[in-house]
């Protein structure tokens, strides 16, 4: 009698490899998500403090910083942030500025992601004051 086919344990057999595979992996691309959410995020912020630093820098402004509808009317920033607060890639901005001083917030949508700011000290911090990459 000639068989053709696949057996049901050479089945289970290759369910099983695949779902082991799966296990393995999912973790692996989720961390991998988060890590560049995060790195999208302090990007953001360098940028949200270059436009600051620009804003303040126009003779008109002579050294007092923008909030974010200044910066996205002055082209400083792009439309993203019009929405106060600003939500993209996993993340909700925030940017106060009050004359001299300015602090830009980026929290996460999860709370296993860390939350960034960066204020007129031009420094990217954490949450708890720790400088990013020390």
């Amino acid at each position: 009698m000639n068989k053709k086919g696949f057996s049901l344990i050479e089945l289970l057999i290759v369910i099983v490899i695949i779902g082991i595979i799966v296990i393995i992996a999912v973790p692996s691309l989720l961390e991998s998500k988060k890590t560049a959410q995060a790195t999208s995020a302090a990007a953001t912020l360098r940028n949200v403090a270059s436009a600051e630093v620009s804003y303040s820098s126009k003779l008109t402004h002579q050294g007092v910083y923008g909030s974010a509808a200044d910066l996205v009317s002055e082209g400083f920033l792009d439309d993203r942030f019009t929405a106060s607060p600003a939500h993209f890639d996993g993340y909700t901005f925030s940017i106060t500025a009050t004359g001299a001083h300015f602090t830009a917030t980026a929290t996460p949508d999860y709370s296993t992601n860390p939350t960034f700011y960066i204020d007129d000290t031009m420094v990217l911090k954490y949450s708890n004051g720790t400088p990013v990459g020390q």
